[in-house]
């Protein structure tokens, strides 16, 4: 994690982060509440062929999948769908669901508005390696995250899901703040070619990218940010982008829509 010059937020490379492990999963969290005023949290995943985690609801929460690598089978409120490289699904709040990977060493951005969920995460490798654990401690840290361990999928609101938009260099809603409730927004920029240059907007706090390198000026401060790094954004930033590599992708998300 660094800090810019000026007003001008974290530059965080999820490379630069400890993992939470724990048998079949890894957990990369790369934006908490903290620097998020609550608004979200963002985290990377890795989990092999095979794995999977149990039916649940988050009674709190949106949860959000954008998958980077590999395939999930996202089982939501009872429908099953598989997600690949590009994908994106949101779960909405309190729909009951579960996942498993079913091609290659899968790896996802996973999405939480409004943070908190994040904080099971990095409990798992404790809870995990106590005797006896998943038992009480994991309901209760569950529980603390308004999330409720259940036997199966059930009935419940669906899921939103998009495939994956490639190639377009225009920015594509994968959700707006209707769909989010919290007023958060996650848009796309794919494709970009070089030297091609947006504004994420005065509404827009942080981008993560994805594929490419990118130039952003702030007030202030330029910086680089490659794949897998992420930028917080001043509040109503006048920012700029220039990719400086063909193919840049990046997701950038909108508070307060």
């Amino acid at each position: 994690m660094s800090e810019l010059p000026g007003p001008t937020g974290l530059l965080i490379a999820t490379r630069d982060i400890r993992p939470a492990a724990v048998p079949g999963h890894s957990f990369r969290v790369v934006a908490d509440g903290s620097v998020t005023a609550g608004a979200f949290s963002l985290t990377e995943s890795e989990s092999p062929k095979g794995a999977a985690v149990p039916p649940h609801a988050h009674d709190r929460s949106v949860e959000c999948f954008y998958v980077l690598d590999g395939a999930y089978r996202l089982t939501v409120s009872g429908a099953s769908h598989e997600v690949g490289p590009g994908g994106f699904l949101l779960v909405p709040r309190g729909a009951p669901h579960q996942f498993e990977v079913v091609e290659g060493e899968a790896r996802a951005l996973v999405l939480f508005t409004p943070a908190g969920f994040e904080e099971v995460f990095r409990q798992m490798p404790a809870i995990f390696g106590t005797p006896g654990e998943p038992g009480p401690a994991w309901v209760r840290a569950n529980a603390q995250a308004a999330t409720r361990l259940l036997d199966g999928t059930g009935p419940g609101p669906a899921a939103l899901v998009r495939g994956p938009d490639g190639g377009r260099s225009d920015p594509v809603t994968l959700a707006d703040g209707g769909a989010t409730g919290t007023g958060l927004r996650i848009s796309l920029h794919d494709g970009d070619p070089l030297g091609a240059r947006w504004a994420p907007g005065p509404s827009a706090t942080a981008v993560y990218v994805l594929a490419g390198r990118y130039r952003f000026d702030l007030p202030g401060a330029s910086t680089v940010v490659a794949a897998d790094e992420y930028l917080s954004l001043p509040q109503a930033s006048a920012a700029q982008a220039l990719a400086l590599s063909a193919g840049g992708r990046a997701l950038v998300l909108h508070s307060g829509e």
